[in-house]
């Protein structure tokens, strides 16, 4: 019989997002390895459906949007369970104030932490000392493209004039990316570098903040924004582009970056937790503080002007998410963490089994 593992995320493709993206690889990289997988979305599906599937270990993403929803499962439910931490469940607390409650109270229950990188392991185990031994840094992986596009016939087939130094940001429209910083950064590179351009991708996540952020980007030249686009054509939005740009606020670990990088991208981004996982200053991009309109300015006039600047970092981005954050180093950890609690889980029901006759005798 196959191992039934249930996945729990807050969001799921058809939307794009980091959870949806993060709740496909494991989908995917699980059933290859031979579980039975049932992804659940926590704002559509309901939990009977989890109670009806009998999962053997329970996975969900993301420590507080989940929270209701896992309580009204949990009820029913009393195997082991993993929770995967990915960025605005502790960003805006961790190291600041105590956790919202319904936070608190799913760090307590769980049985593992996940989080993707050691400075956020680091963090969480300064601020929450009582649950440092639960918590496991796994690096999120990356899917390769299937299919790679010839940069030149692309922007061709788009519309992105061949001479255009062209800097790409795919983030959800919302306060926490910062992306008016982006476009008021804009107004002063375009008119150094005229042939500079900015194009964004993503959802609208935040009505009044989408509605901020077009109206400022139509006073610019170069700034389109193109919504929301499937995964494998953002992929190919990277392939064609010249740099990455991310100016969040805080960050998990921006899967959005990490496949820039994997397409050969150098990366601007801001000077926090989850993009110093990825970006080595001076390496494979540069950070600036958050914020840092002058820097930010800076950073990308600098790459504008040396190509071969571009050339060496995106080189040296690509290597470094081969080496390190590739989709089997993912899953093969995850494998390692559920194997181990499944384990300690058949161990304890075994003593609980024995300890009854003991008595007895």
């Amino acid at each position: 019989m196959k191992t039934r593992i249930a996945l729990v995320s807050p969001y799921t493709l058809p939307f794009c997002c980091g959870n949806s993206f993060l709740a496909e690889r494991l989908e995917r990289g699980l059933s290859r390895a031979g579980f039975e997988v049932a992804l659940f979305n926590s704002g559509k599906d309901s939990p009977d459906d989890a109670v009806s599937f009998a999962p053997h270990l329970l996975h969900s993403l993301n420590a507080d949007r989940p929270h209701d929803w896992l309580q009204g499962f949990r009820n029913q439910y009393t195997g082991p369970w993993v929770i995967t931490l990915t960025g605005t469940d502790y960003n805006t607390w961790c190291g600041i104030k105590e956790p919202p409650p319904q936070i608190l109270h799913s760090l307590d229950a769980a049985d593992a932490l996940v989080v993707f990188h050691e400075e956020a392991c680091d963090d969480l185990k300064a601020c929450l000392p009582a649950v440092r031994e639960k918590l496991h840094t796994i690096p999120q992986g990356v899917i390769p493209l299937r299919q790679t596009c010839d940069p030149d016939r692309f922007r061709l087939h788009v519309g992105i004039e061949p001479e255009s130094l062209l800097f790409l940001m795919v983030a959800s429209l919302r306060p926490v990316k910062n992306l008016t910083l982006a476009i008021e950064g804009f107004a002063t590179i375009e008119k150094q570098a005229p042939h500079a351009r900015l194009l964004l991708v993503g959802p609208v996540l935040d009505e009044k903040e989408a509605a901020v952020i077009l109206n400022r980007g139509r006073a610019l030249q170069g700034f389109t924004y193109l919504g929301e686009l499937a995964p494998d054509e953002v992929r190919r939005y990277m392939q064609a582009a010249d740099v990455f740009l991310n100016t969040s606020l805080n960050e998990g670990m921006p899967g959005a970056v990490l496949e820039a990088m994997a397409e050969g991208l150098p990366v601007v981004a801001t000077d926090v937790t989850g993009n110093r996982a990825l970006v080595v200053h001076e390496e494979n991009g540069l950070l600036f503080p958050v914020g840092d309109e002058k820097a930010l300015i800076q950073a990308a006039l600098r790459l504008i002007s040396d190509r071969q600047l571009r050339k060496r970092m995106g080189s040296a981005g690509k290597a470094r998410v081969l080496n390190q954050y590739s989709l089997e180093r993912e899953i093969s950890e995850y494998l390692g963490l559920y194997e181990d609690l499944l384990r300690t889980a058949c161990m304890s029901a075994r003593t609980a089994d024995v300890q009854p006759a003991l008595r007895h005798g």
